[in-house]
């Protein structure tokens, strides 16, 4: 009986012993993880940052650089238009003249109007 009574403390033993053992180990892993979810949280936390950083400049340049277009309106006068009477009709007549004249040389126009007369209205002989 004393024998069995050892046994029963020997084996009562190594069982808290093991129980020991397996506490011990399964904290040393839970430790591990929650280093390295810590590390990874560092980095995360360091690239969002270095992320950050590089949107921000590059939003600044682009502000910097922006381009402010202006819209310019510019009128082009064809015919002039006389508020007062400086010219006789005769003068804008020949001014008209001149400008039809440079403006077919410039366009490769025939200088010379087709012959013949514009047909007139209400005529009776048409078919």
């Amino acid at each position: 009986m004393r024998n069995l009574l050892g046994l029963l403390l020997i084996l009562a033993a190594a069982m808290s012993a093991g129980w020991q053992a397996h506490d011990w180990h399964d904290a040393k892993l839970k430790l591990a993880a929650s280093e390295a979810a810590e590390q990874t949280r560092q980095i995360v936390v360091e690239v969002t940052q270095q992320s950050g950083e590089a949107l921000e400049a590059k939003l600044a340049e682009l502000r910097a650089n922006e381009i402010h277009t202006e819209r310019v309106i510019r009128t082009e006068t064809i015919k002039p238009v006389f508020s007062n009477v400086c010219a006789s009709d005769d003068y804008v007549r020949l001014f008209n003249e001149s400008a039809d004249q440079a403006e077919r040389k410039l366009s490769g126009k025939p200088a010379d109007t087709l012959p013949g007369h514009a047909a007139t209205s209400g005529r009776t002989d048409r078919k």
